[in-house]
């Protein structure tokens, strides 16, 4: 009895060890694709909120590493679909980065970006106004002259004979 207690024991033990280690194995596609799958969106929808198209997600999912863009882009598409699945991208990045390599390009050095101070001057021409305000001052103004002409606001004297009906 004791030999069927220790036998159960035994494979109780290794049926835990081998769920532990299917879980512990189980790919960062795989679990990507679970969780789109429980929040119930389709490839082209994810496609659409993160702007990678349909192939390169079902490419990640399947871990079919060699359809992928290498280097920052592949770190891009992960970090933004695991965001979207809201998730936390920096471990999903850096279970990516165990089974392809490191993710950025080689060669590249990221070098911190350098602001230089750049002098500003005014164009020596900023005191003349542009001659599109002078266009639209004097159609302002003829409009005016028109509609005081037409409402009668001007004295007769101050009009040419011909424009006020009276004799030269």
């Amino acid at each position: 009895m004791t030999q069927e207690l220790n036998a159960t024991a035994t494979s109780t033990e290794s049926t835990a060890s081998s769920q532990t280690a299917a879980a512990s194995t189980t790919s960062v596609g795989h679990a990507l694709k679970g969780l789109r799958q429980a929040k119930g969106w389709s490839l082209d929808e994810v496609s659409t909120r993160i702007k990678f198209s349909p192939r390169q997600i079902q490419a990640l999912e399947e871990e079919q590493w060699e359809k992928l863009p290498k280097g920052v882009s592949l770190r891009g598409l992960v970090r933004s679909y695991a965001r979207l699945l809201e998730t936390d991208s920096a471990a999903i990045v850096s279970s990516v980065e165990s089974q392809v390599g490191t993710l950025t390009s080689p060669g590249i050095v990221h070098r911190p970006s350098r602001t230089v101070p750049v002098a500003v001057t005014a164009r020596g021409d900023d005191r003349a106004a542009p001659w599109g305000w002078w266009v639209v001052i004097a159609v302002l103004l003829i409009a005016l002259a028109a509609y005081a002409l037409w409402q009668h606001w001007l004295p007769a004297d101050w009009l040419p004979s011909w424009l006020s009906g009276g004799k030269p």
